[in-house]
Protein backbone atom coordinates (compact mmCIF):
# COMPACT_ATOMS: atom_id res chain seq x y z
CA UNK A 1 0.00 0.00 0.00
CA UNK A 2 2.87 2.38 0.71
CA UNK A 3 4.20 2.07 -2.84
CA UNK A 4 0.73 2.72 -4.26
CA UNK A 5 0.47 5.72 -1.91
CA UNK A 6 3.79 7.04 -3.25
CA UNK A 7 2.47 6.61 -6.80
CA UNK A 8 -0.68 8.56 -5.95
CA UNK A 9 1.38 11.37 -4.41
CA UNK A 10 3.44 11.66 -7.61
CA UNK A 11 0.32 11.65 -9.80
CA UNK A 12 -1.14 14.51 -7.77
CA UNK A 13 2.03 16.59 -7.92
CA UNK A 14 3.29 15.95 -4.37
CA UNK A 15 6.71 14.97 -5.69
CA UNK A 16 8.73 15.56 -2.50
CA UNK A 17 6.33 13.47 -0.42
CA UNK A 18 6.14 10.73 -3.08
CA UNK A 19 9.92 10.55 -3.20
CA UNK A 20 10.14 10.27 0.58
CA UNK A 21 7.71 7.31 0.60
CA UNK A 22 9.56 5.45 -2.17
CA UNK A 23 13.02 6.29 -0.82
CA UNK A 24 12.16 5.21 2.73
CA UNK A 25 11.05 1.79 1.46
CA UNK A 26 14.18 1.50 -0.69
CA UNK A 27 16.46 2.51 2.20
CA UNK A 28 14.80 0.01 4.56
CA UNK A 29 15.06 -2.85 2.08
CA UNK A 30 18.68 -2.14 1.12
CA UNK A 31 19.81 -2.45 4.77
CA UNK A 32 20.19 -6.21 5.24
CA UNK A 33 20.65 -5.90 9.01
CA UNK A 34 17.18 -4.31 9.29
CA UNK A 35 15.20 -5.99 6.54
CA UNK A 36 16.85 -9.45 6.67
CA UNK A 37 16.20 -9.85 2.92
CA UNK A 38 18.25 -9.55 -0.22
CA UNK A 39 17.78 -6.15 -1.86
CA UNK A 40 14.33 -5.84 -3.37
CA UNK A 41 10.78 -4.90 -2.47
CA UNK A 42 8.85 -7.34 -0.27
CA UNK A 43 5.07 -7.63 -0.01
CA UNK A 44 5.23 -5.89 3.37
CA UNK A 45 7.60 -5.08 6.24
CA UNK A 46 6.65 -6.51 9.65
CA UNK A 47 6.77 -4.74 13.02
CA UNK A 48 10.42 -5.81 13.48
CA UNK A 49 11.43 -4.20 10.20
CA UNK A 50 11.84 -7.48 8.33
CA UNK A 51 10.70 -7.74 4.71
CA UNK A 52 8.13 -10.51 4.25
CA UNK A 53 7.07 -12.42 1.11
CA UNK A 54 9.94 -11.23 -1.02
CA UNK A 55 9.09 -12.89 -4.34
CA UNK A 56 6.50 -12.03 -7.01
CA UNK A 57 5.00 -9.08 -5.22
CA UNK A 58 2.59 -6.46 -6.45
CA UNK A 59 4.68 -3.97 -4.48
CA UNK A 60 7.65 -4.53 -6.78
CA UNK A 61 5.46 -4.05 -9.86
CA UNK A 62 4.02 -0.83 -8.48
CA UNK A 63 7.51 0.39 -7.60
CA UNK A 64 8.78 -0.16 -11.15
CA UNK A 65 5.67 1.50 -12.56
CA UNK A 66 6.10 4.50 -10.25
CA UNK A 67 9.79 4.97 -10.93
CA UNK A 68 9.44 4.73 -14.71
CA UNK A 69 6.16 6.55 -15.33
CA UNK A 70 6.08 9.06 -12.49
CA UNK A 71 9.67 9.80 -11.39
CA UNK A 72 11.19 9.55 -14.88
CA UNK A 73 7.89 10.42 -16.59
CA UNK A 74 8.29 7.93 -19.45
CA UNK A 75 4.80 6.98 -20.60
CA UNK A 76 2.49 6.67 -23.55
CA UNK A 77 -0.40 8.95 -24.34
CA UNK A 78 -2.72 8.16 -27.26
CA UNK A 79 0.14 6.17 -28.80
CA UNK A 80 2.75 8.92 -28.52
CA UNK A 81 5.76 8.93 -26.21
CA UNK A 82 5.43 11.42 -23.36
CA UNK A 83 8.38 12.54 -21.25
CA UNK A 84 7.29 14.33 -18.08
CA UNK A 85 10.05 14.13 -15.46
CA UNK A 86 9.36 14.59 -11.76
CA UNK A 87 12.93 14.20 -10.58
CA UNK A 88 14.30 16.04 -7.57
CA UNK A 89 17.70 17.71 -7.73
CA UNK A 90 19.19 15.04 -5.43
CA UNK A 91 18.27 12.31 -7.93
CA UNK A 92 20.73 13.64 -10.53
CA UNK A 93 24.37 12.51 -10.44
CA UNK A 94 27.35 14.86 -10.06
CA UNK A 95 27.16 15.70 -13.77
CA UNK A 96 23.47 16.58 -13.46
CA UNK A 97 22.28 13.46 -15.29
CA UNK A 98 19.63 10.83 -14.56
CA UNK A 99 18.54 8.07 -16.92
CA UNK A 100 16.17 5.14 -17.34
CA UNK A 101 15.87 2.48 -20.01
CA UNK A 102 12.53 1.19 -21.30
CA UNK A 103 10.69 -0.27 -24.28
CA UNK A 104 8.34 1.89 -26.30
CA UNK A 105 6.74 0.93 -29.62
CA UNK A 106 8.95 -2.17 -29.62
CA UNK A 107 12.07 0.03 -29.54
CA UNK A 108 14.62 0.10 -26.72
CA UNK A 109 15.05 3.65 -25.49
CA UNK A 110 17.38 5.13 -22.90
CA UNK A 111 15.98 8.42 -21.66
CA UNK A 112 18.58 10.69 -20.12
CA UNK A 113 17.66 13.93 -18.42
CA UNK A 114 20.42 16.52 -18.28
CA UNK A 115 20.02 19.10 -15.54
CA UNK A 116 23.44 20.80 -15.54
CA UNK A 117 22.47 23.30 -12.84
CA UNK A 118 20.70 20.63 -10.74
CA UNK A 119 17.53 22.71 -10.59
CA UNK A 120 14.82 21.13 -8.45
CA UNK A 121 11.48 19.77 -9.69
CA UNK A 122 8.95 22.53 -10.22
CA UNK A 123 11.67 24.97 -11.26
CA UNK A 124 13.08 23.33 -14.37
CA UNK A 125 11.54 23.21 -17.84
CA UNK A 126 12.25 20.98 -20.79
CA UNK A 127 14.45 23.00 -23.16
CA UNK A 128 15.16 20.47 -25.92
CA UNK A 129 14.91 16.81 -26.89
CA UNK A 130 17.24 14.82 -29.12
CA UNK A 131 17.30 11.21 -30.29
CA UNK A 132 20.69 9.69 -31.08
CA UNK A 133 22.18 13.19 -31.23
CA UNK A 134 19.57 14.65 -33.59
CA UNK A 135 17.23 17.34 -32.32
CA UNK A 136 13.60 16.22 -32.36
CA UNK A 137 10.65 18.38 -33.24
CA UNK A 138 8.12 17.70 -30.50
CA UNK A 139 5.41 19.42 -28.54
CA UNK A 140 6.77 21.04 -25.38
CA UNK A 141 4.09 22.21 -22.99
CA UNK A 142 3.27 21.97 -19.29
CA UNK A 143 6.76 20.62 -18.60
CA UNK A 144 6.31 17.59 -20.80
CA UNK A 145 7.56 16.60 -24.23
CA UNK A 146 5.32 14.66 -26.59
CA UNK A 147 7.13 12.73 -29.32
CA UNK A 148 4.91 11.33 -32.05
CA UNK A 149 4.81 7.55 -32.26
CA UNK A 150 5.83 7.68 -35.93
CA UNK A 151 9.17 9.24 -34.90
CA UNK A 152 9.85 6.32 -32.55
CA UNK A 153 8.66 3.71 -35.05
CA UNK A 154 11.09 5.12 -37.64
CA UNK A 155 14.00 4.08 -35.38
CA UNK A 156 15.93 0.84 -35.87
CA UNK A 157 14.25 -1.95 -33.90
CA UNK A 158 17.56 -3.72 -33.15
CA UNK A 159 19.43 -1.08 -31.16
CA UNK A 160 19.09 1.04 -28.04
CA UNK A 161 18.25 4.66 -28.85
CA UNK A 162 19.43 7.53 -26.68
CA UNK A 163 16.85 10.20 -25.98
CA UNK A 164 18.46 13.19 -24.28
CA UNK A 165 16.24 15.77 -22.64
CA UNK A 166 17.87 19.07 -21.64
CA UNK A 167 16.35 20.68 -18.55
CA UNK A 168 16.91 24.22 -17.38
Amino acid sequence: MAVMYGNALYKRGFVDAGYEVINSIYTQCMDFEKSRIYPGIPEYINEKGRGMYHYLTGSASWLLLTVLTEMFGVKGEIGDLVLEPKLLDKQFNNEGKASATALFAQRSIRVQYVNKNKVNYGQYKILSVSINGNKVDCDLCNNKAVIERSVIEALDIDKVHDIVVELG
